[in-house]
C-alpha cells in the first residue's frame, strides 16, 4: 500500500561519550526533529553553520556524517561524510538515490577521516547505512568492530516516530501504532520473526540492532578462542574483558545455543563455557521475558543490555579482573555491587610521594604494571558525596566533563580557565560567566593578568601570559581532595595523551584554623621545612577568584581541612613583578614587630596622594616638608632599612567609607599625636584593609624606604613610593568564625590573595634551598615537559638549576654565610650543561599511531630555540614509559634530580621530583629582573640599594617531592624513595644525534605537508583536519626583550591621583598646622 509523505520525524537518541548539541539552541539534545527528505550534517564545526548537530570532540571532522529520512521507505539512512549534490542538486540526488537502491556507486562523497561505524562495522567509502532502532552509530571508535566504551562518540536510535494519518506499512518494519495526544505515532522496531542471525554488509530493516551488537560480541569472542594466544588477545582491548565478564548476562537476555541445544538456564550456561566458537544468537525459543511483538520489546532490550554491558564492563576496567570462560554465575559479579565505592576504591590508593598516569583509552594496564593508572571517572567517585567541585584550567570541555563524569546538575562546580580577552580586561564583569542553562551552579571565573605584564604596561596591548594550571578540588563533608595534574579539562587528554596525576585526600578538622591561611613557612636546619600546603592552595586560589566575590567562599572552605600531612609542597607560579622574599627577610621583618603581635604576613603597596600637600599652595613656605624630613631623619630604621608608619581609619569621608591615611609621627612624642600626613592607601587595598581591621581580625602597620618618600615629596621623583604593609593578628581573630560575615569573607579572600609568597623559581628555591644537596654524588637533572620556551636560554637554565640547590663543586663546602655564595650561574652553565632537557624529536612524533596530527597542537618548540639550544648538548629524546605508551603523545611536565648514595648497596638515592603543569619556561617560571634604587640627587649609603624582582608571565601549579639527603634527618618515616617513582619516559633518555631535530612548530608543519603531499591519492576527496582545543600555550620568545635588563619603577597611576585628590579634598581641614 501506498505511504503518505510524513513531513516530521523524532528520532529519541542516547548519546554516547560527547553529547549532541543542536546548531539551533546550543544545548545538548536527546531527540532529532528532522523534516523529511532533507540532509542533515553531523560534525565538529559550528562557526560557519554548516552542521546541524555537533559534536564537540577532536576525533570528528567539521563535516562528519549526514543522515536522511526518505518519507516513501520511511527509513533513516546514514552517509560518511558530506553528499557532493549533482549538477541537478538536492531533486536529482534524491531521485538517484531512491532509484538506485541500496547500491548508491554513482553517489559521490566528501568523507570523513575517522569514518563512521554502525554496530561497530565501519560505514564503506561512497555506501549508504540504514539505520535502524536500537542500532548504535559510532563517529569516533577504534579497530573496526572493537570500539572501546570510553572512546565511543555516537549514539544509540532509541525510537524512530513521525506523524502520519496512514497507519498501515509497507515493509513489516512497524509494530503497530499507539496514540499520543493529538497525534498518531508509529514506533519502528523489528517484529518477532525478524530476529536473526549475524547479516552483514546492508543492513535491512530485518535485522535487530541488538542482536547484532550481540552477535558482533560473540563474534569477539569466537576470534579469542580461535586465536594462538587467547590471553594476549584479551589483553590487547577492553572489548575482550567486556566480551568475557559479559557472557553470562547475554546468556539470560537472549536465547543462545551451543551445539544445536538451546541454553535455558544457569545449568545450561555452566556447559557453554566449553565451546563457546558455535554460539550464536537465534530466535527458534524466543524467552517469553522478551515480550517480543510488544510495542516496546526493542527498546527495553537496547535499555537492559546496555546496562547490564556497561555494567559489566565498569567492573572489569575498575577492578581490573578478567572472568574465567565457565564461570558460574555464583561468581559472577552482582549488577548491585557496581553501585558499591568498592569498585573503585578497591585499587584506588593515593600515589603519595609519587603520581599516577592517566588511563588511556585504547591500552590495557596490567595490574602487576610498574606505573599505576587512574581515570577522571575514578578520581571523582563517588560522585553523589561531593559537595562542591573548583577547577582550574588552560583549555576545558565543560559540558564533557558534566556529562561524561555525571555530575548532577544541582552540584555548585567552579571552573577557573583561560580566556584571551576575559583575562587581559579590566571590568570586573568579565570575570565571570553562567554559560550551562541547564546547570546553573556551574560558574566559569577567567583570572586576570596584571596590567604591569603588558606590552608597554596597557592592558590594551595584552602581553605573554597564559591561566595554565590543572587543578582539581573536590569537598566533600569528611575531606577534601586536592588534585594536581597535567592534563586539560578536554577529552582527548584524559583518554588519548599521556598525562601525569597527583591526589591526596585532606581530612576535616574539628574547627576551621584560619591562621592555616598564612604561611609559617621556617627553614630549619636538620627538620626540613614545615608543611604549608593549605596557605600555598588558599593562596593560589584566592589570587583566581579575589575578583569574584561570589566564590570567596572557597577561602573559608580551606580552613576546615587539615593538610598538615601532604606528602609535597606545592609549586605555584602567579603572573606578576614579584619582590625577592627569601626566608631570612620574612625573619626580620618578623623581628621587627612586637613580640605580642604575631607577624602574618606582608603586602606590597603603595602611598598615593603623597605630592598633593607638599606641592600644593597649601604648602607654598615648605613647612610641612621640613617637618616630614625633621621627622624621618629622627626615626629609626627596622632591620629591613625601612621607616615604620602610623595609619588611621577615616570613617567620616564620604569619598570613600573605607578611607586609610597613612602618617610619619613624632619620634620624640611617645603618644604620636603629632605626626604629617604623606597621604592614603590605594582604594584596591582599602576596600579590605578597612572592613578586617574594623572588627578586628587583622591589625596593619606601614613601613617605607626614607630615600622614596624625600625624593617624591621634594618633586625630584615621580616615582610611586613603596609601602610594605605587615599584616598582625588582631584582637578579635579568635573569634572569626563566630564574627564574620559575607563582605568580611570577600575582604579575607583579597588579602589572603595579596599576600607576598615566593612565586615559581623562587618558590622552588625556597623548598629546596633548604637542603645541603652533595653536588659530587648527582647522577641525573632531567626535564620533560611539552613546551620549551623561547626565552630557555643558559641563562634561565642557570636560574633554574641555581633554585634547585645547584652550588658550583669547589664552593659547595664553604661557610659563607650570603646565601647567593657558589650559586650556579650562566657561565658554569655553558661550560658544564647541569639539566638535560627530554623533547620528542619529529621522527619519533611522525612514527606515532596518528602521527603529526595527535601532536601538532600539544608540542610548542620554537625554531629558534632549537637554533640556540642544538649545539649546547642538552637535548634528549622523549621516549614513553612504559612500552606500551610509546606512539601515543606525552603531555607531562617532570622534572626530577637524583642522587646516588654513596653508602653501600642498601642505600637509597635521593634528590626531588615535580610534577605539575610548568613547562620549561620563562614565562612559566618567572624570569630575574633587578634595578638599583640610587637617586642621583642623593649618593647616601641608604639610597642605595639593589632590588631583585622575578617576572611570571603564567598561573601554573604544581608539586615538588622531597627525599633528603642520609645527612638530613626529617620527621618522615613514610619509607617512600625516590626510585619508587616510575618516570614516564625512558631514562636514560637517548641523546639527540647529528641529524635529530626536534619537534618544532616548523617541522611539524613540514611533516603535515609531506603527510597530505603523499596521501593525496589515498584521500581524494577526504577531510583531513588539524586540531584546534588542545593548543598549548604560545611561544614567549618576547619576554627575552621585555622580561630581562632592569624594570622601570611604577609612577602614581591618574585614577589613584583622582581618588587620592578627592580624599584630600575633604580632610585637609583636619590637617595638623
Amino acid at each position: 500500500m501506498k505511504r503518505r509523505h510524513s513531513p516530521k520525524v523524532s528520532i529519541r537518541i542516547h548519546s554516547l561519550g560527547t553529547p549532541l548539541i543542536s546548531r539551533s539552541s546550543g544545548f545538548p539534545v536527546e531527540s532529532l526533529h528532522v523534516d523529511s527528505d532533507r540532509l542533515y550534517t553531523i560534525g565538529r564545526s559550528i562557526d560557519n553553520g554548516s552542521c546541524d548537530f555537533v559534536l564537540d570532540h577532536v576525533g570528528i571532522s567539521r563535516n562528519h556524517s549526514q543522515i536522511l529520512f526518505d518519507s516513501q521507505s520511511h527509513r533513516l539512512y546514514i552517509f560518511d561524510g558530506v553528499i557532493l549534490l549533482p549538477s541537478g542538486g538536492f531533486t536529482q540526488f534524491l531521485d538517484e538515490f531512491r532509484k538506485s537502491d541500496v547500491e548508491k556507486g554513482s553517489l559521490r562523497f566528501r568523507v570523513s577521516l575517522n569514518g563512521v561505524y554502525v554496530n561497530r562495522v565501519r560505514v564503506r567509502r561512497g555506501r549508504i547505512q540504514e539505520v535502524l532502532v536500537g542500532d548504535e552509530v559510532l563517529f569516533v571508535c577504534g579497530k573496526e568492530g572493537l570500539c572501546y566504551r570510553h572512546g565511543r562518540v555516537g549514539f544509540v536510535v532509541q525510537e524512530i516516530d513521525f506523524e502520519g494519518r496512514d497507519s498501515s506499512v509497507s515493509s513489516g518494519c512497524s509494530i503497530g501504532t499507539f496514540s499520543s495526544g493529538k497525534r498518531s505515532k508509529r514506533v519502528y522496531g523489528p517484529m518477532e520473526n525478524e530476529v536473526s542471525s549475524l547479516v552483514s554488509g546492508f543492513y535491512r530493516c530485518e535485522a535487530g540492532g541488538v542482536v547484532e551488537r550481540l552477535n558482533s560480541l560473540v563474534s569477539y569472542c569466537r576470534h579469542v578462542l580461535n586465536s594462538d594466544d587467547p590471553l594476549s588477545c584479551l589483553r590487547q582491548s577492553d572489548s575482550g574483558k567486556q566480551c568475557v565478564s559479559c557472557c553470562t548476562m547475554l546468556r539470560s537476555k537472549v536465547g543462545i545455543v551451543t551445539d544445536d541445544r538451546e541454553v535455558k538456564n544457569d545449568e545450561n550456561n555452566r556447559e557453554m563455557g566449553h565451546d563457546m566458537s558455535v554460539l550464536e544468537v537465534r530466535d527458534e525459543q524466543p524467552s517469553p521475558q522478551l515480550h517480543i511483538g510488544k510495542s516496546l520489546v526493542v527498546l527495553n532490550l537496547v535499555s537492559q543490555v546496555e546496562s547490564d554491558a556497561a555494567a559489566c564492563n565498569s567492573v572489569s576496567e575498575k577492578t581490573k579482573k578478567v572472568l574465567p570462560f565457565g564461570e558460574e554465575k555464583e561468581n559472577t559479579p552482582d549488577l548491585n555491587y557496581i553501585n558499591n565505592e568498592e569498585s573503585y576504591q578497591c585499587s584506588l590508593q593515593s600515589p603519595g610521594k609519587n603520581f599516577y598516569l592517566n588511563r588511556l583509552q585504547y591500552i590495557e594496564e596490567g595490574p602487576t604494571g610498574s606505573q599505576r593508572v587512574v581515570s577522571l571517572p575514578e578520581l571523582l567517585y563517588p560522585v553523589e558525596s561531593i559537595s562542591q567541585i573548583f577547577l582550574a584550567t588552560f583549555t576545558s570541555d565543560i559540558l564533557w566533563f558534566l556529562t561524561g563524569c555525571e555530575i548532577p546538575s544541582h552540584l555548585p562546580v567552579t571552573v577557573a580557565c583561560h580566556h584571551a580577552e576575559r583575562c587581559w580586561s579590566s571590568s570586573p564583569d568579565a570575570r565571570t560567566a553562567a554559560p550551562l542553562p541547564n546547570y546553573p551552579n556551574v560558574s566559569v571565573v577567567f583570572p586576570p593578568f596584571p596590567e604591569e605584564i603588558a606590552f608597554g604596561k596597557d592592558r590594551k596591548n595584552r602581553g605573554i601570559a597564559c591561566h595554565h594550571p590543572k587543578l582539581f578540588i573536590l569537598q566533600r563533608e569528611d575531606n577534601i581532595r586536592v588534585i594536581i595534574t597535567s592534563a586539560n579539562l578536554v577529552a582527548r587528554q584524559w583518554d588519548d595523551v599521556t598525562n601525569t596525576v597527583w591526589w591526596q585526600d585532606f581530612p576535616r578538622r574539628e574547627n576551621p584554623d584560619f591562621l592555616s591561611l598564612f604561611s609559617h613557612f621556617k627553614k630549619e636546619t636538620n627538620r626540613g621545612l614545615s608543611s604549608d600546603f593549605s596557605a600555598q592552595l588558599a593562596g593560589f586560589a584566592a589570587t583566581l577568584l579575589a575578583d569574584v566575590p561570589s566564590q570567596a567562599h572557597w577561602i573559608l572552605e580551606f580552613t576546615k581541612y587539615n593538610f598538615e600531612h601532604s606528602a609535597g609542597h606545592l609549586i605555584a607560579s602567579v603572573p606578576g613583578i614579584h619582590s625577592y622574599k627569601p626566608s631570612y627577610l620574612t625573619e626580620s621583618a618578623r623581628s621587627s614587630t612586637s613580640s605580642d603581635e604575631n607577624f602574618l604576613g606582608s603586602v606590597e603597596a603603595s602611598v598615593v596622594g603623597l605630592s598633593y600637600l607638599f606641592r600644593s599652595t597649601s604648602d607654598s613656605t615648605g613647612a610641612q616638608l621640613k617637618r616630614l624630613a625633621s621627622y624621618i631623619s629622627r626615626t629609626r630604621e627596622n632591620s629591613l632599612g625601612m621607616l615604620e608608619l602610623v595609619m588611621r581609619r577615616n570613617t567620616n569621608v564620604p569619598a570613600d567609607v573605607n578611607a586609610v591615611s597613612v602618617h610619619v609621627a613624632n619620634p620624640n612624642n611617645d603618644s604620636r599625636d603629632e605626626f604629617v600626613q604623606l597621604g592614603f592607601l590605594p582604594r584596591n587595598i582599602a576596600k579590605w584593609v578597612s572592613p578586617l581591621w574594623d572588627i578586628g581580625f587583622f591589625k596593619f602597620v606601614g613601613y617605607v624606604y626614607r630615600d622614596e618618600v624625600l625624593a617624591a615629596a621634594s618633586s625630584r621623583s615621580n616615582q610611586k613610593v613603596q609601602l610594605m604593609l605587615h599584616v598582625l593578628q588582631g584582637v578579635s581573630i579568635s573569634d572569626m568564625s563566630k564574627l564574620i560575615q559575607p563582605h568580611h569573607v570577600v575582604a579575607l579572600c583579597s588579602l589572603i590573595a595579596s599576600l607576598q609568597r615566593c612565586s615559581g623559581i623562587w618558590r622552588l628555591q625556597e623548598v629546596l634551598g633548604c637542603y645541603k644537596w652533595p653536588e659530587s654524588q648527582e647522577s641525573d637533572f632531567v626535564y620533560s615537559a611539552s613546551s620549551v620556551g623561547g626565552s630557555v636560554t643558559t641563562g634561565f637554565q642557570a636560574d633554574f638549576a641555581s633554585a634547585a640547590g645547584k652550588k658550583v663543586l669547589q664552593h659547595f663546602d664553604s661557610q659563607e654565610s650570603d646565601p647567593e655564595w657558589g650559586c650556579w650561574s650562566a657561565r658554569e652553565e655553558r661550560e658544564a650543561p647541569s639539566i638535560k632537557i627530554i623533547f620528542p624529536t619529529i621522527e619519533r612524533v611522525k612514527s606515532g599511531q596518528h602521527g603529526v596530527l595527535s601532536s601538532r597542537r600539544l608540542l610548542c618548540f620554537s625554531e629558534k630555540t632549537w637554533q640556540k639550544l642544538r649545539y649546547n648538548n642538552v637535548l634528549h629524546d622523549a621516549v614513553p614509559n612504559p612500552q606500551d605508551r610509546v606512539g601515543h603523545p606525552m603531555h607531562i611536565k617532570v622534572a626530577r634530580r637524583r642522587f646516588t648514595s654513596t653508602r653501600g648497596l642498601r642505600s637509597s638515592s635521593f634528590g626531588w621530583v615535580y610534577c605539575g603543569s610548568h613547562n620549561f619556561s620563562a614565562a612559566a617560571w618567572g624570569q630575574t629582573i633587578s634595578r638599583s634604587s640610587r637617586n642621583n640627587q642623593d649618593q647616601s649609603h641608604n639610597a642605595m640599594r639593589l632590588v631583585s624582582k622575578l617576572r611570571v608571565c603564567n598561573y601554573e601549579l604544581g608539586i615538588v617531592f622531597v627525599f633528603p639527603p642520609p645527612h638530613e634527618e626529617t620527621d618522615s618515616c613514610d619509607g617512600s624513595k625516590i626510585d619508587d617513582i616510575v618516570l614516564p619516559f625512558v631514562v636514560p633518555a637517548p641523546k639527540y644525534g647529528w641529524s635529530d631535530r626536534p619537534a618544532t612548530g616548523l617541522a611539524m608543519r613540514e611533516a603535515l605537508a609531506e603527510f597530505r603531499e603523499g596521501s593525496r591519492s589515498f584521500f581524494a576527496e577526504t577531510e583531513v583536519e588539524e586540531e584546534v582545543e588542545d593548543k598549548e600555550e604560545e611561544e614567549e620568545d618576547e619576554t627575552e626583550a621585555a622580561g630581562t635588563g632592569e624594570f622601570v619603577a611604577e609612577e602614581e597611576k591618574q585614577e589613584e591621583k583622582a581618588y587620592a585628590e578627592a580624599l584630600w579634598s575633604q580632610v585637609e581641614s583636619s590637617l595638623s598646622p
